[in-house]
C-alpha cells in the first residue's frame, strides 16, 4: 500500500525547485558579471523567453534574490537590480568581518592535515581561474570556495545560509575592479601560510584586513553615492 504523504499538496516538486535553482544560479551569475546592472530594470517577461520558462520559477527567484538583498520587485511584473553603494558596501564587509573572524578562530585548532591539502587547493584553483581570464562569477565562485574550504568544518548550517548571503552581497562590487592582475592573491596565499602555522589570533588579525584591504579597493573604484 503506498505511504501517505505528511507533507500535504503546498510542498513543491523537486523538479520545480530545481529549475527554481538553475534561475537563481543564472541571474546570480549575470549581476555578479555585471551583466544586470546596478539600478538597471528587470522584466520578468524578457526573463520567462529568454529562459523559456513561466513566471512561477522566475519569480520565485526573484524573491529569493531580493532576501538577499540584490532586487527589488516592483509592480506590474518587472524588478530592479540593487544600487551598489558605500554603505551597503560597509555594513556587508563589517559582518563578514564577525562572522568570518568567529569562525576562524574556531576553525583554526580543528584544522587537519586533509582540510590543509583542501584549502592550498581550493586557492591553486582559484589563481589557475585568474589567470585564464574567466568571468567574474567564476572567479566569485572560487573565492567563495576558498572562504568555505577555510571554515567548512565548524559552520553550521546557520552559519553557511548567512555567509552566502553576505558572499553574494560583496562579489557582486567585484566587477567595479578592473581585471586584477595574478598578485591579487598575495594576502590569500598568507592567509593560507597562517592556516598551516597554526596561529588563530595572526590569521584573524590577517583575515580582517585582508576583508578591509578588498572593502577598500572597491570603495575606491565605486563612484560617489
Amino acid at each position: 500500500m503506498p505511504r501517505p504523504s505528511r507533507t500535504g499538496p503546498s510542498v513543491r516538486p523537486i523538479a520545480h525547485r530545481s529549475l527554481v535553482d538553475r534561475v537563481t544560479d543564472e541571474l546570480h551569475r549575470s549581476i555578479l558579471n555585471g551583466d544586470l546592472p546596478p539600478d538597471g530594470a528587470v522584466s520578468i517577461v524578457e526573463l520567462c523567453e529568454l529562459f523559456e520558462v513561466s513566471h512561477i520559477p522566475v519569480r520565485e527567484a526573484l524573491r529569493r534574490l531580493e532576501r538577499e538583498g540584490l532586487i527589488h520587485l516592483r509592480p506590474a511584473r518587472s524588478a530592479v537590480v540593487a544600487a551598489l553603494t558605500t554603505d551597503d558596501l560597509d555594513q556587508t564587509y563589517r559582518l563578514l568581518e564577525v562572522v568570518e573572524g568567529d569562525l576562524i578562530m574556531r576553525a583554526v585548532p580543528a584544522m587537519t592535515d586533509d582540510r590543509l591539502e583542501r584549502i592550498r587547493r581550493s586557492l591553486a584553483d582559484l589563481t589557475e581561474l585568474d589567470t585564464a581570464g574567466i568571468e567574474t562569477a567564476a572567479r566569485a565562485d572560487a573565492h567563495r570556495a576558498l572562504h568555505l574550504a577555510f571554515v567548512a568544518d565548524v559552520a553550521g548550517e546557520v552559519d553557511r545560509r548567512v555567509l552566502e548571503m553576505l558572499w553574494y552581497s560583496a562579489d557582486r562590487y567585484e566587477h567595479v575592479l578592473a581585471a586584477a592582475p595574478e598578485s591579487r592573491y598575495a594576502e590569500d596565499r598568507t592567509l593560507v601560510e597562517l592556516a598551516r602555522a597554526g596561529d588563530p589570533e595572526r590569521l584573524r588579525t590577517a583575515w580582517i584586513a585582508h576583508l578591509r584591504d578588498r572593502s577598500a579597493a572597491v570603495r575606491e573604484a565605486l563612484p560617489s553615492d
